[in-house]
C-alpha cells in the first residue's frame, strides 16, 4: 500500500509521541509530505523537511517559517476565509502531485469539528478513487463504501464500525471475534464498536452502504 506515490499530510492536531512520529514517517517512505500550517511545527520538531506547507499560516510559527523558506520549501499560502479547509486543500495538492494513496497524521485530538471534517475528508478521498486513512498514535481511521476492507494489526486490536450517510446492507466480517455475515447495520445504532482482532488481518465487506472504520491499537 505504501510506496512513492503516497502523500503524509500532517495537521497541526495532537501527535503524542514526537520519536514513534518520526519513526513511524521514516518508515513508511512517503513520496510526498505536506505540512499543513501549523503542522509544520510538529515536522520541525522531529526535523523533517516537507514537500510543500499548505494554508493560511496562521498557526505556523515565524521561526518554523523562516526555516523551512531558507530549506527551500514550496509554500502555498491561501486566505483565511475561503471555501476549503488548509487539510482539504493539501488533500488536494497531494491528488494533483498523482498519490494514490493518502495518510493524515496530527488529525485528532483538538476541537471535535475539526476531527469530524478530517474524518469525513477521507470520503472525498475515497471519491476521487485514492486509499486514505487518518493515523495517530492509538487510532487508525478508514471509510470504506460498497466494497472490501482489509486492515492489518494485531490480535487484541479493538476494531469498530458505524455507518456513515445512512444504513450498511450486507455487511460481512471475518477474523474478529464477533463475525458477521450479510448483516444489515442501521444507522445510529453503534452496533458495531468494539470488536477485537482474532489474527493479523481482518477483512470488513459492505455490499450497499459506507462504514467509518476506526482501529484501536492494542496497548502492549
Amino acid at each position: 500500500m505504501i510506496n512513492s506515490k503516497t502523500a503524509c499530510v500532517v495537521l497541526n492536531g495532537e501527535i503524542g509521541d514526537y520519536e514513534e512520529m518520526k519513526e513511524f514517517i521514516e518508515s513508511q517512505e512517503y513520496g510526498k509530505i505536506i505540512a499543513v500550517d501549523g503542522g509544520a511545527n510538529h515536522l520541525y520538531k522531529i526535523g523533517v523537511v516537507p514537500d510543500y506547507i499548505v494554508g493560511d499560516l496562521d498557526s505556523i510559527d515565524d521561526f518554523v517559517y523562516e526555516y523551512y523558506n531558507e530549506k527551500g520549501v514550496e509554500v502555498l499560502k491561501y486566505p483565511s476565509k475561503k471555501n476549503e479547509t488548509d487539510t482539504e486543500l493539501a488533500v488536494i495538492k497531494a491528488i494533483e502531485d498523482g498519490c494514490v494513496c493518502v495518510d493524515i497524521l496530527g488529525a485528532l485530538g483538538g476541537r471535535i469539528d475539526h476531527e469530524l471534517a478530517n474524518v469525513f475528508l477521507l470520503h472525498y478521498i475515497m471519491k476521487k478513487e485514492v486509499f486514505g486513512r487518518i493515523v495517530s498514535k492509538k487510532n487508525e481511521i478508514y471509510i470504506v463504501e460498497n466494497d472490501e476492507l482489509v486492515i492489518e494489526g494485531c490480535v487484541g486490536d479493538i476494531i469498530s464500525i458505524l455507518p456513515l450517510k445512512g444504513d450498511a446492507n450486507g455487511v460481512t466480517l471475518r477474523n474478529l471475534e464477533y463475525t458477521l455475515e450479510e448483516f444489515d447495520m442501521s444507522y445510529s445504532v453503534p452496533r458495531g464498536i468494539s470488536n477485537v482482532m482474532t489474527d493479523t488481518l481482518c477483512y470488513i465487506d459492505v455490499r450497499d452502504g459506507c462504514l467509518v472504520v476506526i482501529k484501536n491499537k492494542f496497548d502492549k
